[in-house]
């Protein structure tokens, strides 16, 4: 305590005010959530489960829209996210670049989409008939028109697809915003401010090269928890995974086959057969139709619009049920 004339400063805050701020009892009755201010810092460096699932879930159903539109054998995976200052991600971007900045609806702030360009220039030639290779490029000449639509097709997809691996997690929105070929315009976070990088990595035949998405730390603020815990703490079970996974199987091909008819021969009457001999057989009257070896559908056979049909009666009975 300070007297009169002394040279010692007087407190900020008495002894009183200081325990006040250090007892967080009475804002615990009043319902207030503690903030981590640290938190931030915290995504960064810890794994972030759902964020690297919702990625490999992308990484499987863009590989085949890779594959359709290049007619190759294209393998894509995902290489795990790493944090990394933004301006450092930024010095990494090689020339010429091609940067799209997208949208996460509605979470706050922008992402961005990274291309390789050897990527580009390889998947441009493959997609026109060439052997999908990569030409030397100046730095300063940039990406032709051409190139630049390629590349917002592609990236189109991507955000549809990329929509569906958040479904389980979060109702989120991939919307393309711009493309530039700039860094300093295409800039999603501060400098100094804490970016995930999800590298992609695309092999082709002929070469490959890299895809990286680019999330701001804050970006991903709101839906933080859900990402550190895992999928269980957004769904508590299966409420949200089963719509999801009964709509992707709803698109599943599956083929069919019905047996008409069998008839025996024994071996000797097989190896005596010859063009032109027939084999008697009786009209079939119920037919199964099975999918590989799992009998699904009793049906009977018959005509539908002038084709050969089969007509579902119900249900077929499998072995052991």
């Amino acid at each position: 305590m300070s007297t009169e004339g002394s040279d010692v400063a007087q407190p900020v805050i008495s002894d009183e005010e200081a325990a006040a701020l250090l007892d967080d009892g009475d804002a615990a009755k009043g319902g207030v959530k503690p903030y981590d201010l640290a938190g931030s810092i915290r995504i960064t460096r810890g794994r972030l489960p759902a964020l690297e699932m919702i990625h490999e879930s992308f990484a499987r159903s863009f590989r085949i829209v890779l594959f359709t539109l290049l007619q190759r054998d294209v393998q894509l995976t995902f290489g795990g996210v790493r944090p990394q200052k933004s301006v450092d991600f930024l010095a990494t971007v090689r020339a010429p670049a091609s940067l799209t900045v997208a949208k996460l609806s509605p979470l706050p702030g922008n992402v961005l989409f990274v291309f390789d360009p050897r990527l580009i220039f390889q998947m441009v030639d493959a997609y026109f008939g060439g052997p999908g290779k990569a030409t030397e490029r100046s730095e300063d000449s940039g990406l032709t028109p051409t190139e630049v639509r390629f590349v917002q097709r592609v990236l189109r997809q991507a955000a549809e697809d990329l929509t569906q691996a958040w479904a389980p997690v979060a109702q989120v929105q991939v919307e393309l915003v711009k493309h530039e070929s700039n860094p300093l315009f295409a800039s999603v976070a501060a400098p100094t401010d804490s970016v995930l990088v999800s590298r992609f990595h695309v092999d082709m035949p002929s070469g490959g090269g890299t895809l990286d998405l680019v999330i701001p730390a804050a970006t991903i603020e709101p839906v933080r928890e859900v990402l550190t815990a895992g999928i269980a703490a957004n769904t508590g079970g299966s409420e949200t995974w089963g719509p999801a996974l009964h709509a992707h199987l709803a698109h599943t091909l599956l083929e069919l086959r019905a047996v008409l008819t069998e008839s025996e021969l024994s071996i000797g009457d097989l190896l005596r057969l010859r063009p032109g001999d027939v084999i008697p057989i009786d009209p079939p009257g119920d037919v199964v139709l099975y999918a590989a070896d799992t009998p699904l559908l009793n049906g009977r056979i018959g005509l539908s619009r002038g084709r050969n049909a089969l007509k579902v009666a119900g249900p077929a009975v499998r072995p052991g049920a």
